[in-house]
């Protein structure tokens, strides 16, 4: 998904998996009238698994969420120690990223004057 296509959410991952699946099955290109018999059926079996995942049939998983403007949260319920079953991983973001961001042409040269 791209950035912002879900919006604001406070929600579980079970919550989050839910969302996405009802996005994806009530607007997608990949199941209309021009798409074939074979990709709509290997939408359909996608679709099955993200459903059977957020139904808790389909675990272990595991949930990558690449947030390059940080605006995502996951609560450890394990504070103050650290959670076992997540990993953060903090990165810079690539010039494809800042692009997409409108960042690359910003221009505050002599902004604060």
């Amino acid at each position: 998904l791209t950035y912002g296509t879900l919006g604001g959410r406070f929600t579980t991952i079970e919550g989050l998996l839910r969302q996405v699946y009802e996005d994806l099955d009530r607007d997608t290109p990949f199941t209309g009238d021009s798409s074939t018999e074979s990709r709509r059926a290997q939408f359909a079996g996608f679709l099955k698994k993200l459903e059977d995942t957020y139904n808790g049939l389909n675990l272990p998983i595991t949930l990558v969420l690449d947030d390059p403007v940080s605006n995502s949260y996951v609560q450890n319920l394990y504070a103050p120690d650290p959670d076992p079953n997540m990993f953060i991983e903090t990165y810079e973001r690539t010039f494809e990223q800042n692009e997409d961001l409108g960042l690359n042409d910003i221009n505050v040269d002599n902004y604060a004057e």
